[in-house]
């Protein structure tokens, strides 16, 4: 269950939207005040509505300062309507900017939407045993080294990733990792990279712990 916290001091309207959520299925926690916000960002949330005009202070500031340790999704709902006070939102590190009053139905796709494309967080981080992948940034570690891979040997590694434990042809890989950026490949280049991306993840690329060669087949990534 996605977890909302609602920083808005209109208590009216801030219950309302509290339970227009929690209809939609969400866990939701309202907050009153930007003190009230602190104490609540204490513990993890998935999304936060913000109002930019807080009795105690600044939702931009609020934000501002939670982006100093976390990239969760923010929506401010607010009255100020100026491009300049829009553009002034996104600066401070929004995902979205809803002006008041704004209809409810509205609210919850909008949030539908932000929560669909964004990955928690675990979601991004692969781990195989001394290895560890960020599907987000594109940055792999091996232990505390981080590892320099082409764009191609990204490609090669999200597919063998997203299919561990599971045999794939030479035909699916070639289909997968080249076809949709070129007409043709001749299959030496998936030798070519399966044995740079072996160099650079196993600790014995003659004997690959994660990169299994299936004779007469293909290739199958093996988690340890």
């Amino acid at each position: 269950m996605k977890k909302i916290l609602v920083v808005e001091d209109d208590n009216l309207l801030n219950n309302g939207i509290c339970y227009a959520l929690k209809k939609e299925g969400y866990e939701v926690r309202g907050a009153y005040s930007r003190k009230e916000a602190m104490d609540c960002l204490k513990e993890s949330y998935d999304l936060l509505l913000l109002d930019i005009n807080l009795t105690d202070g600044s939702g931009r500031d609020l934000l501002e300062q939670v982006r100093l340790q976390s990239e969760v999704p923010a929506i401010f709902l607010t009255a100020k309507n100026t491009e300049k006070d829009m553009m002034d939102g996104f600066d401070s590190g929004c995902d979205d900017y809803i002006t008041k009053p704004f209809s409810m139905p509205v609210l919850m796709k909008k949030i539908q939407a932000l929560l669909k494309r964004t990955i928690p967080l675990n979601d991004q981080l692969i781990h195989c045993g001394s290895l560890v992948y960020d599907k987000q940034g594109k940055l792999l570690k091996k232990g505390e080294e981080e590892i320099r891979l082409t764009a191609t040997e990204n490609r090669l590694l999200e597919l063998f990733l997203s299919n561990r434990n599971q045999v794939l042809t030479r035909e699916q890989i070639l289909d997968k990792v080249w076809d949709t950026y070129e007409n043709y490949v001749d299959e030496k280049a998936l030798n070519v990279n399966i044995r740079r991306l072996r160099e650079k993840l196993e600790d014995d690329p003659k004997n690959p712990a994660f990169i299994k060669t299936v004779f007469g087949i293909g290739y199958k990534w093996s988690d340890i």
